[in-house]
C-alpha cells in the first residue's frame, strides 16, 4: 500500500511538471507572427498548441503565387534591410535573396519627354522630401501629408522657378509623391499619417527580392521545412484551416483555461493562453462583439488610434513581352488636364472626389524569373471600389494607361490575364499595413505599451496576447516586425514556465 502511494505521488509530481511545460496555447492567425510564435514555442518542447486560421491556406498578408513563369508576391515581397532583420538573418545562408534595381524610368502623360536624367531628379527630390527613416524635422501632432506638401512645394520653386517645363513636370510629380508615400505607409490619404512616427529601417539592401520563390520561404523556413522536410516542426498538426475566430470568452479569475475560444463553425477550443496575430483592421471592424468580457480601455483606445489602410497590386500577365531585357520599371505622372481627359476618354471604373481609378496606378515592374509579367501599384482612396472591380472594365483600363503614357515608345500586346489583391475586401484583414497616426501620438498611444501589452489573469499570467506587426514598437508595417513579436510572445510563455 506505501508502495502504490509512492508510486502516486511521483507519478502526480511528474505529470504536473509536464502539464505545467505544455499548457493548453491558442495562436489565432497562421500569418508571419502565429507562425513564428508557434515555431518557437515548438523548438522549446511546447505541443499543446493549436493555431486557427479563418483562411484556406498560411502566410495571413504574404501571399505568394504561382503565375506565369514563377510566383509573384501578392502581399509582402521585399526583405527591407540586412542589419538586424529577423529575415535577412533566417534566410542569408540559403542564396534565396537579389537585389531589385529601382532605378524606375518616369513617363508623363502628355507623352513630353522626360530625360532620364530628369526622372532620377525627380526621384531623388521625392526622396529628399520624403526620407526613409521617419524622424521628420517637425512639430509634434502634424500629418504626413501636410509636411510633404510643404516642404515640397518650397523645394521646387526655388530649384525651378527659372524654368517653367521642368517646373509644370514637378508640380505634377506632387501626385507621385503622394502615391509613394501611400504605398510605403499603407494609408488611403496622406493627411491619416503622422509626420513624426517611431518607424525605423533596417540599414542594408531595401530592395532584396526572393529570386523568383516568392516571400512564403520565409514560412517554410520558420516551420523547419527548408533545409530538411524530414526535419520540419509539427505545423501540420497544429494549424485548423477554415477556423474563423467570432468570440473569445476569458476569464480574469481562472487560474487554468481561462480563455475559450468559438469559431464560425461553431467550434470551441480552451487553453490558457490565446496569442492574437489578427490584423489591426480586423480588431477595429470586431473588438466590440469579439471579446467578452470586452478589452481593457487602454488595449481599446490603442486599436482605434493605430492607423490602418490598403494598397493594391494587380499581377498582369501579357501575351508577349513588349519591354525591354533590363528595364526595371516605371513610374506614372499625370498633368492635370490629362486627369479631365481620361474621365472622357475611358469613363468605366470607380471615379472618386472627380478622379478615375487609373490616375491612382502609378508604379509598374517586372519580376524575376516571368518574363510575361508586370506587378502594377495602386494607392489611395479608391482602392476598395478598385478591388471590386470586374476584369471586363479593368483590363481595357490597363490596356488603355499603358499606350497612352507609353503607345508612342512600345507596342504594347495585349493582356492575357492578370491577378489582383482584395486586401480591404477580404473580412480576414480589412487593409495591408499599419502606421502612426497624429492622434495617437497625441494621446501617446503606442504599440509596444498599449496593444502589445498581454492581459492577465488573477495570479498574472497572461491570458490574452497580442502580437502582429502593429504591436512592433518600430518595425510595424513589415514581416520581419511581425516575426519579431511571435518570438516575443512565445518567449513571455516559456520564460513565465521556466
Amino acid at each position: 500500500m506505501k508502495l502504490l502511494k509512492l508510486v502516486l505521488v511521483v507519478f502526480l509530481q511528474i505529470y504536473t511538471r509536464v502539464s505545467a511545460k505544455s499548457p493548453p496555447i491558442i495562436i489565432i492567425g497562421a500569418g508571419s507572427a502565429g507562425i513564428a510564435a508557434a515555431a518557437r514555442l515548438f523548438e522549446n518542447n511546447y505541443t499543446n498548441v493549436k493555431i486557427l486560421e479563418a483562411e484556406n491556406r498560411i502566410g495571413g498578408r504574404i501571399r505568394s503565387v504561382f503565375f506565369g513563369e514563377a510566383f509573384v508576391d501578392l502581399g509582402a515581397e521585399s526583405c527591407h534591410g540586412t542589419k538586424d532583420n529577423v529575415v535577412y538573418d533566417l534566410v542569408k545562408d540559403f542564396n534565396i535573396l537579389r537585389h531589385s534595381d529601382a532605378s524606375n524610368a518616369v513617363y508623363y502623360s502628355s507623352k513630353k519627354t522626360i530625360t532620364r536624367e530628369f526622372g532620377e531628379e525627380i526621384i531623388s527630390l521625392i526622396d529628399s522630401v520624403y526620407g526613409p527613416d521617419g524622424h521628420r524635422n517637425v512639430v509634434e501632432g502634424r500629418s504626413l501629408g501636410w509636411y510633404c506638401m510643404k516642404k515640397y512645394n518650397s523645394t521646387i520653386y526655388d530649384k525651378y522657378q527659372k524654368n517653367p517645363d521642368k517646373l509644370e513636370v514637378a508640380k505634377s510629380s506632387m501626385d507621385l509623391l503622394r502615391h509613394i508615400v501611400l504605398d510605403y505607409e499603407g494609408a488611403f490619404s496622406w493627411f491619416d499619417p503622422s509626420a513624426k512616427s517611431d518607424y525605423t529601417d533596417c540599414e542594408g539592401d531595401k530592395q532584396l527580392k526572393w529570386n523568383g520563390m516568392g516571400y512564403e520561404t520565409i514560412l517554410d523556413i520558420l516551420m523547419k521545412k527548408i533545409p530538411d522536410p524530414a526535419k520540419q516542426l509539427p505545423f501540420n498538426q497544429a494549424v485548423l484551416l477554415n477556423k474563423e475566430v467570432t468570440k473569445v470568452l476569458w476569464n480574469k479569475n481562472s487560474s487554468q483555461n481561462g480563455v475559450t475560444v468559438v469559431c464560425s463553425d461553431r467550434t470551441n477550443y480552451t487553453a490558457d493562453h490565446v496569442i492574437l496575430t489578427t490584423s489591426i483592421g480586423v480588431l477595429k471592424e470586431r473588438q466590440r462583439s469579439m471579446f467578452i468580457p470586452s478589452l481593457p480601455r487602454v488595449k481599446r483606445d490603442a486599436i482605434r488610434h493605430i492607423g490602418f489602410g490598403t494598397v493594391m497590386k494587380i499581377a498582369l500577365r501579357f501575351k508577349t513581352k513588349w519591354w525591354e531585357d533590363n528595364f526595371s520599371g516605371f513610374l506614372l505622372i499625370w498633368n492635370e488636364l490629362d486627369k479631365l481627359r481620361v474621365l472622357e476618354e475611358f469613363p468605366q471604373g470607380p471615379i472618386k472626389r472627380g478622379r478615375s481609378w487609373l490616375t491612382e496606378l502609378y508604379s509598374v515592374y517586372p519580376v524575376a524569373h516571368n518574363p510575361n509579367v508586370l506587378i502594377a501599384w495602386l494607392t489611395g482612396e479608391v482602392v476598395p471600389e478598385v478591388e471590386r472591380m470586374e476584369e471586363e472594365t479593368m483590363i481595357p483600363g490597363i490596356e488603355y494607361l499603358f499606350k497612352k503614357f507609353m503607345g508612342h515608345k512600345y507596342n504594347i500586346s495585349k493582356l492575357d490575364a492578370i491577378i489582383k489583391t482584395s486586401w480591404y475586401s477580404n473580412p480576414h484583414f480589412r487593409g495591408s499595413y499599419s502606421y502612426q497616426t497624429p492622434k495617437a501620438r497625441r494621446s501617446q498611444v503606442t504599440a509596444e505599451m498599449e496593444l502589445a501589452q498581454p492581459v492577465l489573469n488573477k495570479n498574472g499570467k497572461p491570458i490574452l496576447q497580442f502580437a502582429g506587426e502593429a504591436t512592433h514598437a518600430y518595425f510595424y508595417s513589415t514581416v520581419h516586425g511581425a516575426i519579431e513579436t511571435g518570438f516575443r510572445e512565445a518567449d513571455r510563455i516559456i520564460n513565465l514556465y521556466k
